[in-house]
């Protein structure tokens, strides 16, 4: 009797947790934050005429103004979730503790990751933009990967592969995470789209934004540590 009440106890716990991967968010939402990012720059511009902010910040932003807007829009983002849905947030977005095996591979991809397109970036006589030590521990590796992960892996990959399936949605969400960087060459193109794939595949096979945060964390740090040394 006890092993029948555990096994049904263990398929609602297994059925919550399916439940809780299924995205209960829309277009629409995605539309909303892109309008909050829409309106912090009117914001940001409003600020350079008013002369209270340097133009050269928009061009070339400083480490606090890259850490106040990407922490704007992490609280943004979850926000907009939670005031327009009433429902929990992180969970649903995969921040969940992924498997030991995941981890693993998510430590070890983000170190290979960065070794290849440090060579790959060295053979093509192209560089990363430099980081400082402040800017890549509060940005690089915490803050950026928090916040792209969320948005990217967490929020509209599962959302597009409900309509295009996994394998083009973790195509589709690198290009767009690729193209949110700017990148000025082919070389630069090739580096973020290869990383986009690498966290939306570790992200669809462990269930987990946590996992593809940890890979895109140790790829930003081994990067910074190849450049450096």
């Amino acid at each position: 009797m006890r092993r029948g009440g555990a096994l049904a106890s263990g398929l609602v716990r297994n059925q919550e947790l399916l439940d809780h991967a299924k995205p209960y968010w829309n277009y629409e939402d995605i539309g909303v934050f892109f309008l909050v990012l829409v309106l912090l720059g009117s914001v940001l511009r409003f600020l350079v005429r008013l002369h209270l902010l340097q133009r050269s910040e928009l061009t070339d932003p400083s480490f606090g103004l890259q850490f106040a807007v990407v922490a704007s829009l992490s609280v943004a983002l979850y926000l907009v979730l939670k005031i327009r849905h009433h429902q929990p947030v992180l969970q649903p977005l995969g921040w969940v503790w992924p498997r030991t095996a995941h981890i693993v591979i998510a430590l070890l991809g983000g170190l290979f990751l960065a070794s290849g397109v440090a060579l790959y970036l060295n053979f093509r006589s192209q560089s990363q933009p430099p980081l400082g030590v402040v800017e890549l521990l509060v940005l690089g590796f915490v803050l950026g990967p928090v916040l792209e992960e969320s948005f990217f892996r967490g929020c509209l990959l599962p959302l597009l592969a409900k309509t295009i399936g996994n394998p083009a949605a973790v195509i589709l969400t690198a290009l767009l995470f690729a193209l949110l960087h700017q990148p000025s060459n082919l070389a630069h193109w090739v580096s973020f789209t290869a990383t986009g794939v690498a966290y939306g595949w570790i992200r669809v096979a462990s269930r987990s934004t946590t996992a593809g945060a940890l890979m895109h964390a140790t790829y930003n740090l081994v990067l910074f540590l190849s450049d450096t040394f």
